[in-house]
């Protein structure tokens, strides 16, 4: 009988324990968590001006044009201080090249505020990052088909407009007055400079030299410097 009853409790106990351990399973009511790589940061404008390396659109067509895969290796992924003339200007990027005729072209992504003050033929500097695409584009003019190469931009900032330019003055255009002729270089067509309000053009001698900061417009094959002022 005494054995009967130990089994009993025991067989009581060891119900006992396997409830106990049933009712301490740890309840898990708590979701996955999904993870998200976080957003690229961009560079803000002074960051981006600390680190670029300086070159024309004219250094961009012409080493393309020699050795595209070593320009791309000097061009792309890079954050470049580039000036350039504005080729067409689009609702979020501005084209930026050596001239119209170039064949190498940068897309240059800039805020609506920046774009609007532009003007197409206008010669300006921006800073930006670009990337390691190249985009090739054809446009048909009449019976023409003219092949492009699109380097990419997208994260850019407008930098300046004006650029200083050393020439000789050689008086008084007669077609588009007030303006002077000057020459650039060695270059026989001459530019054409609209002087500021401030200067005072009484004084300038023809055959002078000067140097001088305007705002550049290339317009009917020529160039156009406006609200030039003298330094120096």
């Amino acid at each position: 009988m005494k054995k009967i009853i130990a089994l009993l409790l025991a067989a009581i106990m060891c119900l006992s324990l396997i409830a106990c351990g049933g009712n301490n399973a740890p309840e898990t009511n708590e979701t996955p968590t999904e993870t998200t790589a976080p957003e690229e940061v961009k560079m803000s404008k002074d960051e981006m001006l600390a680190i670029a390396e300086e070159y024309t659109a004219g250094d961009i067509q012409n080493d393309s044009i020699e050795n595209i895969a070593r320009a791309k290796q000097k061009y792309c992924n890079k954050t470049i201080l580039l000036s350039g003339t504005v080729r067409n200007i689009q609702e979020d990027y501005i084209e930026l090249s050596a001239m119209y005729s170039a064949n190498y072209i940068i897309d240059v992504y800039l805020s609506l505020d920046e774009l609007v003050l532009l003007e197409q033929g206008q010669y300006i500097t921006v800073v930006g990052t670009t990337t390691d695409e190249i985009i090739d584009a054809s446009e048909n003019v009449a019976e023409y088909t003219f092949d492009y190469s699109h380097y990419q931009m997208p994260d850019a900032y407008f930098v300046k407009d004006t650029l200083e330019v050393t020439g000789i003055l050689k008086g008084v255009s007669n077609s588009y007055a007030p303006a002077f002729n000057i020459q650039i270089g060695e270059s026989n067509v001459l530019k054409l400079i609209y002087f500021a309000e401030s200067v005072d053009t009484s004084t300038l001698e023809y055959g002078q030299e000067i140097t001088f900061v305007a705002k550049a417009v290339s317009k009917n094959d020529n160039w156009h410097y406006y609200d030039a002022e003298i330094i120096g």
